[in-house]
């Protein structure tokens, strides 16, 4: 008899056992779950709210504005733009041109830096300010309209710059500061004159503020051009 009870009670107790394993592996597989619902949740999250990724990349690739080529050489017809030349002093000149700053450069002026963009997005963006070294250049929009031309002063005063047409109409400066999608145009600066000579062969940080949540960041190299 005790043989039988005891058989009966070691079933139950092996019954008991495997329903525990099934209600240990429902609960492990429920914990699975809701982790990774969890874990989904604030991935996604994070790609919305913009908190993955260096914010000159996400810029970048939300707005598909592009760098093409850039000229920060002290050469002369910088990025093949006929007159736009610098002198051969072995730095980019502000401070050391401040005596007569708003004239070209052969005459004491600032020397230019001249990059080429363009906007690969759907829409239109507008350039508000440029940043070089951390020192703000505003559009020039005496510029408006006007054809390039260093000898009769049509070009961007010291701390400014001016947005040139390509193509067709290279020395052509845009009326305005939008630049529509597509669109290649080089931005002609003007060197200030109140910060110190940038020396070559130094990276130059270069920003564009769109209007966008944050700057378009870049990093030229002074005395090359690309």
């Amino acid at each position: 008899m005790s043989t039988k009870i005891n058989k009966k009670k070691n079933s139950r107790l092996k019954n008991r056992r495997g329903v525990a394993d099934i209600i240990s592996t429902m609960m492990l597989m429920a914990v699975t779950v809701t982790g990774a619902s969890t874990l989904t949740y604030f991935m996604n999250d994070a790609f919305i709210s913009g908190n993955l990724g260096t914010v000159s990349t996400l810029e970048s690739s939300s707005l598909n504005l592009l760098l093409l080529a850039y000229d920060t050489r002290d050469s002369f017809d910088l990025l093949t733009i006929s007159e736009v030349d610098n002198l051969t002093n072995s730095y980019l000149c502000r401070a050391s041109c401040s005596g007569n700053p708003n004239t070209i450069p052969a005459l004491g002026g600032t020397e230019f830096v001249v990059i080429q963009i363009q906007n690969n997005g759907l829409n239109s963006i507008f350039l508000e300010d440029v940043f070089i070294n951390g020192e703000k250049y505003s559009w020039d929009s005496t510029t408006s309209g006007s054809t390039l031309n260093l000898l009769g002063g049509e070009f961007p005063d010291d701390g400014m710059y001016s947005i040139l047409q390509t193509g067709n109409n290279p020395n052509l400066h845009t009326d305005n500061i939008e630049i529509e999608n597509g669109e290649i145009v080089n931005v002609l600066v003007k060197l200030d004159s109140t910060n110190p000579d940038i020396q070559l062969n130094k990276g130059l940080p270069v920003s564009l503020n769109t209007g966008g949540s944050h700057l378009v960041e870049f990093l030229l190299e002074t005395g090359d051009a690309r």
